[in-house]
């Protein structure tokens, strides 16, 4: 018995005490390698477009990712031999090729700004004004300074476990950092317009500050944070449930979401188009509404559920957190008279998400329409013959057009093009509700709440440094990138943890899995479970482009004369996002490798490194493939082909004979 006992005790020691520190050193260097890729293609976007650098860099990146790899399999067999690593041949050669091409990538791409250094400046646009250039400066360094102080949460076990907490204060430094800037710009504002565009960042920072507050309210308690923490995720602070008050809460989201993208719509006139009246105000509420009803009746039985049980709302296990028994009551195995019609309910919003507003969205992307006046209209007064609210005004950015009418008589017809002003961004916002929509059948009811603040969130920030830039007078937006990326994806986090999450296992919401389904489906309930999880990064990966195609006039003149350059900004945007979530993920995987013999190693450190890879690759891939690579580049494509002002206005006139 002591001999097995001995064997065994060495064997479990074995198994438990085996970390491969050369394996751990390879994979920190290959994502600070990335890293440093990532900062490097930020600064050559200012320079040359996405085509251009992969042309360039492509043959080197080759070559070093092969003499890695070489390097690799040399000193694996080295290690190996003398008993220092356990890793493979495959797992050294695909090291070395990753690290190798990275390396050279970087490389290639840091010589080619060398060669470029003096030929031109990328802070052209602001260098003209010292002020400019400096309120410029302080908001990049303040969001850097977040995004590295966010690294270094993971440096304590109990500042990992309070990231919540410490992300709120992060964004909401960065937020009042923007109502600084926006009231030095309104000081020095030196024309009207300027001043118009200070007042308007200044209500959006307000704004901003205001809702990372009230998200702030939702919260699930991690084990760790108890009794300090009182979860209100679910309504009450015993509950696995949401109660009914709350899932009627989250029905009035339904009035309210469209409401507000029909307001920051309105200001271009985009809300006139027929897309933005029949997706905005019929679609989107009709899908939203089956969602919201999906889990009035849920919560209804899971109440009858809990008190046919006898017990209430269970209690939770982990202040707040949802256990998969609490599952029960929310598939439609609970055997209610409701199941059948839960189930209608939720494919049939995530049916008119998808195939009414996104099919809407692909046959006509952008929200503009002409509104002619007859001939009677006298020049200049198309007020005579439009409706007044019609009518463009002075922040409308509308296009007014005025064309003889070809029969001799001197009268002109007067064409209105509404949307003009903000094409590229009113088609884009349709897009990313159309993905918020989906993302909203999946969310419970605090979770629906808490996403539709974020959308509206996401929006608010778009007009922010939009008119941000109107107020410190820039030709565009480009230099305040790094800003606005960093309150992006601080504000992804944010919305991680109030749409009921932590970074645990334990607060996966597995009930979800059920929403649409009858029964259990391995990758369609892995899927939802996946998009309820992760639905704040998804949503804010999606809006990235929003940044730089947010009030975008159809007749862009920088778009129009160099649509690559126009294209590069995006890339740039999505770099930056996914460098943020490189950033952390980064950190957490070094922290969780220097803390590999605490004794909270899998209860803190490891399980938040394991989320941080999956929220990395799904934002960049996201981003890489949907939102700059198939949206914002279909929308840049149709808008070419539109033409000019006046094929859009005789295209209109010819209709209408």
């Amino acid at each position: 018995y002591y001999v097995f006992m001995r064997v065994v005790l060495g064997t479990l020691r074995q198994m438990w005490a085996q970390f491969d520190a050369v394996l751990i050193v390879a994979g920190l260097l290959v994502l600070a390698a990335l890293l440093a890729a990532l900062v490097a293609v930020v600064v050559a976007l200012g320079h040359e477009t996405p085509d251009q650098i992969v042309a360039r860099t492509w043959g080197t990146s080759v070559g070093g990712g092969v003499a890695g790899a070489v390097a690799a399999r040399s000193l694996g067999l080295l290690l190996s031999r003398n008993a220092a690593t356990h890793a493979s041949q495959h797992q050294a050669l695909a090291t070395g090729f990753v690290l190798g091409l990275v390396c050279a990538f970087v490389a290639a791409v840091v010589s080619g700004l060398v060669s470029r250094r003096g030929s031109s400046a990328s802070s052209a646009s602001i260098e003209a004004n010292p002020k400019t250039r400096n309120t410029v400066w302080a908001l990049n360094g303040v969001a850097a300074l977040t995004a590295v102080v966010h690294g270094l949460a993971f440096s304590s076990n109990s500042f990992t476990f309070r990231e919540d907490s410490i992300v709120l204060y992060l964004a909401q430094t960065l937020a009042v950092a923007l109502v600084l800037a926006s009231v030095k710009s309104m000081r020095a504002s030196a024309t009207e317009q300027q001043r118009a565009g200070a007042v308007r960042a200044l209500a959006c920072a307000a704004a901003v500050l205001a809702l990372n507050r009230v998200s702030s309210y939702s919260t699930v308690c991690r084990e760790e944070q108890l009794p300090g923490c009182t979860p209100t995720f679910y309504g009450l602070p015993s509950a696995s449930i949401s109660s009914i008050p709350l899932a009627a809460a989250n029905a009035a989201m339904v009035w309210l979401v469209p409401l507000v993208v029909r307001r920051f719509l309105r200001r271009s006139r985009s809300d006139q188009a027929l897309i933005s009246k029949l997706w905005v105000s019929v679609g989107m509420r009709v899908s939203m509404g089956m969602a919201a009803l999906y889990w009035v009746l849920d919560s209804v039985d899971g109440s009858l559920a809990s008190d046919l049980a006898g017990g209430g709302s269970g209690a939770s296990s982990a202040g707040g957190m949802e256990t998969a028994a609490a599952g029960i009551s929310t598939g439609p195995a609970a055997g209610s008279d409701w199941s059948d019609l839960r189930i209608v309910l939720a494919r049939m919003a995530v049916g008119v998400a998808l195939g009414g507003g996104l099919a809407a969205w692909f046959a006509s992307p952008f929200c503009i329409d002409v509104a002619i006046a007859g001939p009677g209209a006298a020049p200049g007064k198309p007020s005579e013959v439009l409706p007044t609210s019609l009518q463009p005004q002075s922040s409308s950015k509308s296009h007014i057009k005025r064309t003889d009418n070809g029969n001799g008589s001197g009268h002109q017809t007067t064409a209105v093009i509404l949307g003009y002003g903000n094409a590229y961004g009113a088609a884009y916002l349709v897009f990313v509700s159309v993905v918020f929509c989906v993302l909203y059948v999946f969310q419970q009811p605090m979770g629906g709440i808490m996403l539709s603040l974020l959308f509206v969130e996401l929006v608010v920030c778009a007009e922010l440094f939009d008119s941000l830039r109107d107020a410190l007078g820039m030709a565009d937006g480009t230099p305040l990138l790094p800003a606005q990326m960093a309150l992006t994806a601080q504000l992804a986090y944010l919305g991680f943890f109030a749409t009921g999450h932590q970074f645990t296992l334990v607060s996966i919401q597995w009930s979800t899995a059920f929403v649409g389904v009858r029964e259990m489906q391995l990758l369609v309930c892995g899927a939802i479970v996946v998009v309820n999880t992760f639905g704040a990064f998804i949503l804010c990966a999606a809006s990235v482009p929003l940044a730089g195609l947010w009030n975008e006039s159809l007749g862009s003149q920088a778009l129009r004369l160099a649509p690559n350059s126009f294209f590069s900004r995006l890339s740039a945007a999505g770099a930056l996002f996914a460098a943020y979530n490189l950033l952390v993920s980064a950190s957490a995987a070094a922290f969780a490798a220097w803390f590999r013999r605490h004794l909270m190693v899998w209860k803190i450190f490891a399980p938040r490194f394991m989320f941080s890879a999956p929220t990395m690759l799904l934002s960049s891939a996201l981003i890489l493939f949907v939102a700059v690579g198939f949206a914002a580049a279909r929308i840049l494509r149709a808008g070419l082909a539109i033409g000019s002002v006046q094929a859009v206005v005789a295209r209109r006139l010819r209709g209408g004979v």
